[in-house]
């Protein structure tokens, strides 16, 4: 095996550190107002979202749970949408998801973007952070997405059940609902934790296409690929890893700080930064608005290497250019 000369390795170096230290340093931006022009995603409006689902702990199977479903449809009644409960084709099964679809102005053959957030919640917490919040971002989402022109895709929503027991939720939708055949990309929304930036941690692969609009397209960014290679080693799944089997696309977004309040009773409404809210909802909005416009039939190009450079914007380049360091 060649060794790497040290320029070579100089440069691997600084690469790592400066991909490491613009994650580290960027914070979430500031909370729009409840009273923020109707386009715009506001953590003050979302934060309504969370209380009603993470007033307490509701597992799958659980009667607090069905409280919390029911809630739910009426939420996405109250946006003008229909909800619909998806049942398993075994009834046996527990897990109930919900889903709704707004529709685009364009053919209706045409790939739509799906937007999923898990709204299960294990026994010990309420989940404000996991994953009140995600689902929290998907209903603001959507009440903005209808403020403005409509969009060209069909956005998807799945309020999936049954994530933190087995990813069960994701893995019904997938095998059973034939939405599932309409889907171009994925955005999934998830959390670990209670405070920090959101961050876009995981690509499918050959994501090339999908990091250039997510480039585009988001106004605070904070990803780096190298988060990809942690993730691997790391024992943890989430939905998008049964979307990736199923040969979807897609992003997955999730914030991290504050670990001891993840799968804990602390993991409540009142404990969850409000920014990291705002983060989390200006990124997916603006990504699944940009989605929204775009030819989703195919979406896989070169893999690229990318990092997000203080909250202003994402330095990526494709994957192969990595290799001559190895020389």
């Amino acid at each position: 095996m060649k060794e790497r000369s040290w320029p070579a390795w100089l440069a691997l170096t600084v690469g790592v550190a400066v991909a490491s230290y613009s994650v580290i340093v960027q914070n979430p931006p500031e909370v729009e107002p409840a009273d923020a022009y109707p386009t715009v995603f506001s953590a003050a409006r979302a934060i309504k979202y969370v209380d009603m689902i993470a007033r307490e702990p509701h597992p799958t199977g659980s009667e607090a749970i069905g409280r919390v479903r029911q809630s739910l449809v009426d939420a996405l009644k109250s946006l003008g949408l229909k909800a619909e409960i998806q049942t398993p084709a075994d009834p046996s099964q527990p897990e109930r998801n919900i889903l709704a679809r707004l529709k685009g102005a364009g053919p209706t053959d045409r790939k739509a973007v799906l937007l999923c957030a898990h709204y299960d919640s294990v026994k010990w917490g309420p989940g404000a952070g996991d994953n009140a919040s995600g689902v929290a971002v998907i209903l603001e989402s959507l009440r903005a997405l209808k403020a403005g022109p409509p969009l060209d895709r069909d956005v998807i929503v799945l309020l999936d059940d049954g994530e933190e027991v087995g990813l069960d939720g994701a893995k019904r939708f997938v095998a059973e609902h034939p939405w599932a055949k309409d889907v171009g990309v994925v955005l999934n929304i998830d959390a670990r934790g209670n405070h920090g930036p959101s961050i876009m941690f995981e690509t499918s692969d050959q994501n090339g296409w999908l990091i250039r609009q997510f480039a585009e397209a988001t106004p605070h960014p904070v990803a780096t690929s190298m988060s990809m290679d942690i993730y691997r080693i790391m024992p943890n799944d989430t939905d998008l890893s049964v979307f990736k089997r199923a040969g979807m696309d897609g992003l997955n977004y999730a914030f991290s700080r504050g670990l001891n309040y993840y799968h804990s009773p602390e993991d409540t409404p009142a404990n969850l930064d409000l920014k990291t809210l705002q983060h989390h909802g200006e990124n997916v909005l603006a990504m699944a608005r940009k989605l929204g416009g775009l030819d989703l039939s195919q979406v896989r190009a070169e893999d690229e290497v990318y990092f997000s450079f203080l909250n202003r914007g994402v330095v990526h380049y494709p994957a192969r250019l990595t290799v001559p360091l190895g020389y």
